[in-house]
């Protein structure tokens, strides 16, 4: 399977901190809760997660060649270009989609770790739904060995020193 390994550089980490740590804030500005309704709030990693999620689209965009800016609002439901992107810090990452996501979306998986990016693959919503499994009444998961190959995206992968192919064992 073809995956992308992302390196970012510790000035590209401080932006997506400070990008990350600023898009929680908004959230709480609109008085948006969590959205895993029925974990405990100190079992979320809110503020981690919204950190991590910007880590992730970050590195999508850079591996299509796109410059990821934070618009500080809503892209009409894309995170990058037509692309949603779910970023976890999980060591058995899982594709996962809610409930009230469109299912018509195209889904990217990112795993962070520390300053390096794993794109996994990717699938769009219905595929997920119908492959997956059904978790926390509210999202379906889809492991990552279930993906489609980051080479049968639309959009090509732009590869440079810092985005390259994935070569197994390396992602420690």
């Amino acid at each position: 399977m073809s995956k992308v390994l992302v390196t970012l550089d510790y000035e590209e980490l401080e932006y997506c901190a400070i990008a990350g740590a600023r898009r929680n804030i908004r959230a709480m500005q609109k008085q948006r809760k969590p959205r895993q309704n029925n974990v405990a709030y100190e079992k979320q990693n809110w503020w981690q997660s919204n950190i991590a999620g910007v880590i992730g689209e970050y590195a999508v965009a850079k591996a299509l060649g796109e410059h990821w800016l934070d618009l500080e609002n809503d892209r009409g439901g894309f995170d990058v270009l037509s692309y949603q992107v779910r970023a976890t810090e999980h060591t058995k990452p899982m594709l996962r989609i809610r409930i009230q996501d469109d299912l018509n979306h195209m889904f990217i998986l990112a795993q962070v770790k520390h300053h390096r990016v794993l794109i996994h693959g990717w699938a769009n919503g219905h595929d997920v739904k119908q492959y997956g499994i059904l978790e926390y009444e509210n999202c379906w998961s889809l492991h990552c060995d279930g993906l489609n190959d980051m080479s049968l995206l639309i959009h090509p992968i732009i590869y440079t020193s810092q985005v390259t192919e994935w070569e197994a064992p390396d992602y420690q």
